[in-house]
């Protein structure tokens, strides 16, 4: 009999994630309080951005695994060409670790109205971060059979495309201390929960080789 893996497994972890993000979020804005400076571990190469760069990195390298899986063990074509999304998912976190390390897309706003002359800063922040959720949104479309193949990866994806939006709408304008702190920790549960659906769906190709490994032992009987 193929021992299927436990989804509650994959509950009780994405619990445990979103706990210590959480946790993590509250300890940070009870230290910038402390401090007299709400966002002081919201900014850059603070504990906020370490944690969520730390969450992207990791994606990028089960996204990788899941590619790996599927091109190893994945018998028809289609399928095998389908496990593309995952090299792309990789590539596309690996980048958003950097950005989320270096700020590549900070300033993009203005760097792009300088080209028309002004000067002013448009504090647009959130539009490059937008642009990435638009790309995104469109390449889980092109691949959204390999998405909804594995239970407990869609509601994941959606979560985190849910939190984006959130976090590109906050970055909008005049940014408050209280607003900033809303869309970094909007922007931190985003990515755990992009984290989540890749290991739910990590699960679930390990499922199918067991399985898929079972089916070829019993057909050697």
């Amino acid at each position: 009999m193929v021992r299927t893996v436990d989804r509650n497994w994959i509950t009780k972890t994405a619990l445990v994630f979103f706990t210590v993000n959480v946790l993590a979020i509250i300890a940070a804005v009870v230290s910038g309080y402390r401090m007299d400076a709400l966002t002081h571990r919201f900014e850059e190469r603070q504990a906020i951005t370490f944690i969520s760069s730390n969450q992207l990195g990791a994606t990028a390298m089960v996204a990788w695994i899941i590619y790996m899986l599927g091109r190893a063990l994945r018998q028809d074509r289609a399928s095998v060409r389908d496990s593309r999304f995952w090299a792309i998912s990789a590539a596309g976190f690996l980048y958003l670790t950097l950005d989320e390390s270096f700020q590549f897309h900070e300033g993009m706003d203005t760097s792009l109205v300088r080209l028309f002359g002004s000067q002013a800063d448009p504090m647009l922040d959130g539009v490059p971060t937008a642009i990435y959720g638009i790309v995104a949104a469109l390449l889980c479309y092109r691949y959204r059979h390999e998405i909804v193949r594995r239970p407990g990866t869609l509601p994941f994806f959606l979560l985190g495309g849910a939190f984006l939006a959130v976090t590109s709408l906050l970055n909008m304008g005049m940014a408050t201390s209280v607003q900033i702190v809303a869309e970094e920790s909007a922007k931190l549960l985003g990515v755990v929960s992009f984290l989540m659906g890749h290991l739910a769906a990590l699960a679930g190709e390990v499922e199918a080789a067991r399985e898929a490994r079972v089916v070829e032992a019993e057909a050697l009987l």
